[in-house]
């Protein structure tokens, strides 16, 4: 079976208020690498404010205003800022990323602005300069971003440019090819996809994040596949749905009695069978796919308020001058970024009782405390390098590595200590304690201390 390396390229037009659909885009559509442009971030920006659970971000935020370009790779993927390279408003995110089989893709992250001239082809120049140094760097090439350029017959845009002449030439001399057959921003093809890759790659168009006007393009390229991350998967009941009435009819009909047997076990199974079918034919349910990194605020109603946002932005696409698919797909936008507020604001709420119960264990309240921060747990170790450049990329490999970095922690390696030289260890200390004081915690009173029945002595 095909091996695929999934790949997101969108224009976020600012990303301080969307990277809760864009943690929902990488789950949906099961991302490897993200490559998102005009995030509009400030050198100020918090670490978390980027955060996607699972995932680790390399960025580029730019003073100025607009610009900024980022890349979020799945953390069993070791990705490497290699230099980011500013031409002007435009720039360059190179990045190097690893799978576990040890093959190294050159990632090249690229925004150029609309208000670049359409003559102005600087940004293929420099690409011209480099490509054939960065090749190497890797077995693959992929450059990924907001070209802006326009060429009618490899684009099918609506003109063709000096800028989108040149990009065609210069992929054609590198042997690149764009993946992305549709367009990405009204009628023209701005975002664009290019690589090296001989095996089949297929393209998919999706809804844009929030209120951009650039749709989410998700690449596939078939390769040497990254190992997914578990998930788990649970049935979850709809009651606010139930046909109540005729599903009390259905338990009346049922004769009990004839259900149970000297077997209590054989009982609970019957009955327990019994009301699960009454449930199947009266109560809609819902199969939630779970993963270690979801987001805590994760909820069925926002996945359908996307789903529904996606739906209205197709059919919108299919007519763009159809002003009512307009203002349903705008509304859609709307609805799905105020369920997204209202589940995280469920959540955060959530976690803060929580956390101020003091009912929880001390394993209970940091799991909740790592959930409130978004630290996920995974069981993936990425690629392991070594003092001397030694890759390891197996699970073998990997556990040899530990293996032998531990063992020499704990060895006294070369040395011409004797056995007499060692401390006599034959002498044996049994310490007591002199008295060992049991109290109620103070935060009980005395009154219900005393409805316990136990008495605290020492």
């Amino acid at each position: 079976m095909a091996k695929h390396v999934r790949i997101l390229l969108t224009n976020a037009f600012t990303m301080s208020n969307k990277i809760g659909e864009l943690q929902h885009a990488v789950r949906t559509h099961n991302i490897d690498v993200a490559v998102v442009t005009e995030m509009k971030y400030g050198q100020s920006t918090l670490d978390s404010d980027t955060l996607v659970p699972g995932y680790t971000v390399v960025r580029k935020d730019r003073n100025q205003a607009g610009g900024g370009v980022a890349i979020w790779a799945k953390s069993e993927l070791w990705v490497t800022q290699l230099t980011h390279v500013a031409c002007g408003s435009q720039e360059v995110l190179w990045a190097s990323v690893s799978t576990n089989d040890g093959r190294r893709t050159v990632l090249g992250a690229i925004y150029r602005p609309e208000s670049c001239a359409e003559t102005d082809t600087s940004l293929m120049e420099y690409l011209e300069s480099v490509l054939d140094n960065v090749r190497h760097l890797g077995s693959n090439l992929i450059l990924a971003g907001d070209f802006n350029v326009h060429n009618a017959g490899w684009l099918q845009s609506i003109k063709t440019t000096p800028a989108g002449e040149s990009l065609e030439v210069l992929c054609a001399t590198h042997q690149l090819a764009q993946h992305v057959p549709h367009a990405t921003r009204g009628s023209n093809t701005l975002d664009l996809i290019l690589s090296d890759f001989s095996t089949p790659v297929s393209t998919s168009i999706h809804a844009p994040l929030g209120r951009s006007d650039h749709a989410v393009v998700v690449s596939n390229f078939q390769a040497v596949d990254p190992r997914r991350e578990p998930t788990t998967s649970r049935k979850v009941w709809r009651y606010a749905y139930a046909d109540w009435n005729r599903l009390r009819a259905h338990f009346r009909r049922l004769d009990w009695p004839s259900l149970l047997s000297d077997d209590p076990n054989q009982s609970c199974e019957r009955v327990t069978a019994a009301i699960l079918c009454g449930m199947e034919q009266y109560i809609p349910s819902k199969v939630l796919v779970t993963r270690p990194s979801d987001p805590s605020w994760w909820t069925p109603e926002y996945s359908s308020a996307v789903e529904a946002k996606e739906r209205c932005w197709k059919a919108w696409r299919r007519n763009l001058a159809n002003n009512v698919l307009k203002a349903s797909f705008i509304a859609s936008v709307g609805n799905a970024a105020h369920t997204l507020q209202s589940a995280r604001t469920a959540s955060d709420n959530r976690v803060r009782r929580q956390l101020s119960s003091r009912s929880l264990s001390d394993k209970e309240w940091w799991s909740n405390a790592k959930k409130a921060a978004g630290i996920s747990r995974s069981s993936n170790i990425p690629l392991l390098i070594n003092n001397d450049g030694t890759e390891y990329h197996s699970s073998k490999d990997k556990a040899n590595c530990f293996a032998r970095y531990f063992a020499n922690k704990c060895s006294l390696g070369q040395t011409d200590l004797r056995p007499e030289d060692l401390p006599d260890m034959r002498t044996r200390l049994y310490p007591t304690f002199a008295r060992f004081v049991v109290a109620w915690p103070s935060w009980i009173p005395p009154k219900q201390r005393a409805q316990t029945g136990y008495q605290l002595k020492y």
